[in-house]
């Protein structure tokens, strides 16, 4: 039997459906109906050829009976099924994202940040946090030294550094085997992050700068490389195409310096516009499906940001509802990385939505 995966796309609300072609003989395509019947999966038949709408989980189930039925093992299927699955993998961590979402906290160590300023003023409040959070399942920790909210304050290399240098040495200290990350753009605290034992990178200019390439190259840590629409001429009539078009050569340039797609997450930038905000953030919304084909992990990073109160005209304390709304249609579509700051709220959302996958059948 001739077997090929046609299509990765998604196919149904679940971004992780395949499509997969059959064809051969009578013999093989009646055993094959019997056995799809069997596993309730999806297909039509043209003749001798059959195609099939496969979730992951379907596909190992179908994998598992698929040598009592045929006689052997499908190498095919397994192929199909290993191409499909993505990884976010840093130094000392390797997460299967395929179906399961990650938790990414956002530990902000600034005065200014748009929600959480000046919360976590004290490393005793943070420490407190972080061991709450892990608790409730966060699984990577990012510090950020300087806010990047529209219309932000810059602050110097020396300051964002000191803002956030004794927290990485003192959560290291802590939590020896924490993941943590530092959103930063500034070269020199990039610089010094990964000196210091920092395994992600978040750089809201998508690694734009020759320094941190360089960086990049000597040190491979995990990144996360954002379109930032302060910085790109945004266009409604091309937006997609030049999102990943984008990405593709952001890709394809940290790939350039050593890394593998599972060490890159792509985050579409929400909150980054220069004009028509609102409008161009639901655009990036809607556009992790068509992301989704890159084969990288893709960031939700929507937590409580500004467009929510520009569409329902809510403060940022009433920002939590629709935030949760919005991170599970791009869970849907097919984001994995969930940067935000309400750590437990997150984790029941993501207890619901997989609850809807396996009573949907999809899991």
């Amino acid at each position: 039997m001739i077997i090929q995966a046609a299509s990765c796309k998604c196919k149904s609300r679940f971004f992780d459906q395949l499509t997969v072609e059959f064809s051969g003989s009578q013999a093989e395509i009646t055993k094959l109906l019997g056995l799809l019947k069997q596993q309730n999966v999806c297909f039509s038949r043209a003749g001798k050829k059959v195609t099939a709408e496969l979730a992951t989980a379907s596909l190992k189930r179908l994998l598992a009976c698929w040598k009592t039925v045929f006689g052997t093992p499908s190498e095919d299927l397994e192929k199909i099924l290993q191409d499909s699955r993505v990884f976010f993998k840093g130094r000392d961590f390797s997460f299967d994202v395929t179906t399961d979402p990650l938790i990414y906290s956002i530990l902000n160590i600034t005065p200014d940040s748009f929600y959480d300023g000046g919360v976590n003023a004290d490393l005793k409040t943070v420490l407190q946090r972080v061991e709450q959070e892990i608790s409730a399942g966060a699984a990577i920790f990012e510090l950020g030294g300087k806010s990047s909210k529209p219309n932000f304050t810059e602050i110097s290399a020396a300051e964002e550094w000191a803002r956030i240098a004794p927290y990485i040495k003192e959560l290291k200290k802590n939590f020896p085997g924490i993941i943590l990350a530092v959103d930063s753009n500034t070269d020199s605290v990039v610089a010094r992050a990964l000196a210091a034992g920092v395994q992600i990178i978040n750089d809201i200019d998508g690694f734009q700068s020759k320094k941190k390439l360089e960086l990049v190259r000597e040190y491979t840590p995990a990144v996360v490389t954002m379109f930032n629409g302060r910085d790109q001429a945004e266009q409604k009539p091309t937006f997609s195409t030049d999102l990943k078009d984008y990405f593709s050569n952001s890709i394809k340039k940290l790939q350039a310096q050593g890394l593998s797609a599972a060490n890159i997450v792509i985050d579409p930038g929400v909150g980054f516009s220069n004009t028509k905000v609102l409008e161009f953030d639901l655009l990036k919304i809607s556009s992790v499906n068509l992301l989704a084909e890159l084969n990288t992990p893709i960031m939700i990073a929507v937590s409580r940001k500004s467009f929510i109160s520009k569409l329902l005209a809510v403060e940022p304390a009433e920002r939590l509802l629709p935030t949760l709304l919005f991170e599970n249609e791009m869970l849907q579509q097919g984001g994995r990385i969930l940067r935000v700051h309400d750590v437990k709220e997150t984790q029941q959302m993501i207890k619901v939505y997989q609850l809807c996958r396996q009573t949907l059948g999809v899991k």
